[in-house]
């Protein structure tokens, strides 16, 4: 019943935030994701919970966690993400959750393309603008080869940024179904 949840979750999450290969960006042009819930528990149950699903979800509790604070509620999270991306195998994420009575906010942010290939690259604006680009020389391309090489190159940049919005929207979703669950026992 959990994967039921995610996957239709994860669906409309896609469907509702999906924005054509762009990747979503705060007023600073940043990269975030963000998402929230209400479960009607305690700020020290979601954060019991969100602790599960960190250990769950990045295997090591003690590598990925890089600040706990029970006092406050929050827990920051550095780790790795596979993608299916043209340039990248692996997105390094700083994942940041805060714990309230009856509610918990999730953050992700400072992305950075890893491969083996290259440096890791901090993503950002340069990749929507990338996209943007690429649609106008298809939109001004009058030769048809020409043409149909940036369509080509249009839609594997579209991909790739589809891939990253999806691993981090997954991420946010596996966290909202872990943290807002009834306990089975």
């Amino acid at each position: 019943m959990k994967y039921i949840i995610l996957f239709l979750f994860t669906f409309f999450a896609y469907q509702t935030f999906a924005q054509d290969g762009f990747l979503p960006m705060d007023s600073e042009k940043n990269i975030l994701y963000s998402d929230s819930g209400k479960p009607e528990l305690s700020k020290m149950e979601i954060y019991k919970k969100a602790q599960e699903w960190v250990s769950k979800t990045f295997g090591n509790y003690e590598n990925a966690v890089t600040g706990d604070s029970q006092e406050i509620g929050r827990l920051l999270i550095t780790s790795y993400v596979p993608v299916s991306h043209p340039l990248y195998e692996y997105v390094r994420f700083d994942l940041s959750i805060e714990c309230r009575d009856t509610m918990y906010m999730a953050k992700i942010s400072k992305l950075d393309g890893i491969s083996t290939l290259r440096s890791p690259a901090r993503l950002g604006a340069r990749e929507n603008d990338m996209i943007t680009a690429k649609e106008i020389a298809v939109k001004t391309e009058t030769n048809r080869k020409k043409k149909s090489v940036a369509q080509e190159a249009l839609q594997l940049a579209k991909a790739g940024n589809e891939a990253i919005n999806n691993a981090m929207y997954n991420l946010l979703g596996s966290l909202k179904v872990s943290v807002t669950a009834k306990d089975s026992h």
